[in-house]
């Protein structure tokens, strides 16, 4: 299992872990304490999901970079 926290602090960050076994049976609540306290990410300046697999690169829509496309 994965944990991907968007964090929304002074720098824009977009943070992967992996989860240990333990972790995957977590409440919300639970997962919740864990990015603030263990992770030490503050739980009210970002959004978090867990998944299966690692993410994939991304691409971003109506940028410049999109445009060379």
């Amino acid at each position: 299992m994965y944990l991907t926290i968007l964090n929304y602090s002074d720098k824009n960050l977009v943070l992967t872990y992996e989860l240990p076994r333990f972790a995957a049976k977590f409440t919300s609540e639970e997962m919740e304490e864990f990015i603030d306290y263990t992770l030490g990410v503050d739980i009210n300046s970002c959004d978090w999901m867990m998944h299966e697999n690692l993410p994939e690169l991304t691409t971003i829509i109506n940028t410049c970079e999109d445009e060379d496309k």
